[in-house]
């Protein structure tokens, strides 16, 4: 326990910067079981080291504990858990739960809570691969999660160059765009395509602001740890082979954006369709890669996506540099932010790839048609409708119907 003490107040030290993301004051810390959820690298851990810090008490009444350390290879969380109460401790922040020695953090998390929420606050971190649903301790019923995304174009903004920007609502930015771009113009007087351009190369993982020149290098470290590590540890899918799942990722890496063929894909890594489905379901999990299905179609985890994008720009420049073209960053860059609204927003909203044009955003109230291009790119593929929208990368457009593709980053 002392052990564990130290390296707590070790990790507050190592904490380096006081720019808390967005969601940190989303998040109702007053609850007494609270997950934070995402990829890795996306700054879960800082974002738990943070809260310690702000609780300012003393060192035995909130501690932080990474559950892949050693210690809990031999001692159970709910043995320390209780250690830790009878000593006094107060709030916990547990990281990396999927990394849990002995595999049962669902329900030892569920005994903490019924037994001790009156005492103790819990707040732990987990892959972006946990699905809490799924767990047989039913803690969807106790738990308050949350998501955690990559940075925005608009945090990079702040962090790279102490531009803040509003958040931009969604449906203001359809309605208002004009008007914003102005007045953000006007009021900052910055070149948005330029550093759009950084941004897409290396800007969103927050940790581009620890070692901006080995970026690439870490960010390729981290794929290699969510597929030797975080796949098996948080999905139990021992029949995945991370050479076959890396092979995987480079096919589509290399050839964005994807349209599989599935056949012949399952037969050149020597695989069955069910098992490259299932693989493909495990890295749009892990956040590696997103999918996109036809409109016309149902969805099911069986049903092969209709065409393929890695996840955000930054691991198509750290995966296949020669094949990150300008016109699939534009479209990686786009269908990121869409995810991440669909993720947060509304309700059963959904990514589709449509029959004409290049994305369509479903709500249960309203449907979005957009076509992504370069500043001269014109409406002829998608027609002129109400809710059809040409999204080109310029810093202004001057027509209603034209969105400038940067503003999408502007949405959390």
């Amino acid at each position: 326990m002392d052990k564990l003490f130290r390296r707590s107040q070790a990790a507050l030290h190592t904490l380096q910067t006081d720019y808390k993301r967005p969601l940190y004051k989303v998040i109702d810390w007053g609850n007494p079981l609270i997950a934070v959820l995402g990829a890795r690298g996306v700054g879960k851990t800082t974002l738990l080291l943070q809260r310690l810090k702000a609780l300012n008490v003393p060192p035995q009444q909130a501690l932080y504990a990474d559950l892949g350390d050693l210690y809990f290879k031999e001692n159970r969380l709910l043995d320390f858990a209780e250690a830790f109460i009878e000593q006094g401790g107060r709030y916990l922040f547990l990281d990396e739960v999927h990394r849990y020695g002995f595999g049962q953090w669902a329900q030892e998390l569920k005994t903490l809570y019924d037994l001790y929420r009156q005492q103790l606050k819990v707040v732990f971190s987990g892959s972006s691969l946990i699905n809490i649903l799924d767990q047989q301790a039913d803690l969807s019923r106790r738990v308050r999660f949350y998501r955690m995304q990559g940075l925005s174009f608009r945090e990079y903004l702040f962090l790279k160059e102490q531009l803040s920007l509003p958040v931009v609502d969604f449906q203001e930015l359809l309605r208002d765009h004009l008007r914003l771009a102005s007045e953000m113009e006007a009021g900052y007087g910055f070149l948005p395509t330029p550093l759009l351009r950084q941004y897409w190369q290396s800007g969103y993982y927050p940790f581009f602001m620890e070692d901006e020149a080995g970026y690439a290098q870490r960010l390729n470290l981290v794929i290699q740890l969510v597929i030797d590590q975080d796949i098996p540890h948080s999905s139990g899918a021992k029949v995945a082979k991370q050479e076959q799942l890396g092979r995987l990722l480079y096919a589509i890496a290399s050839s964005p954006p994807f349209k599989p063929n599935i056949s012949k894909l399952a037969e050149r890594l020597g695989l069955s369709r069910n098992t490259l489905l299932h693989y493909l379901q495990l890295l749009e999990r892990a956040e590696l890669i997103s999918s996109l299905r036809s409109s016309a179609k149902g969805v099911s985890a069986l049903q092969k996506p209709d065409k393929l994008y890695l996840d955000n720009p930054n691991l198509l420049q750290a995966l296949s540099p020669q094949d990150a073209d300008v016109g699939t960053l534009r479209e990686t860059f786009f269908q990121n932010q869409l995810h991440a609204l669909a993720k947060e927003g509304v309700a059963s909203a959904q990514v589709l790839l449509p029959k004409k044009g290049d994305f369509l955003y479903r709500t249960p109230a309203q449907e979005y048609l957009f076509e992504i291009g370069g500043p001269n790119k014109a409406a002829k593929q998608i027609g002129q409708a109400h809710n059809h929208y040409v999204v080109v990368d310029a810093s202004t457009t001057g027509h209603a119907m034209r969105i400038p593709l940067w503003m999408f980053g502007l949405l959390y």
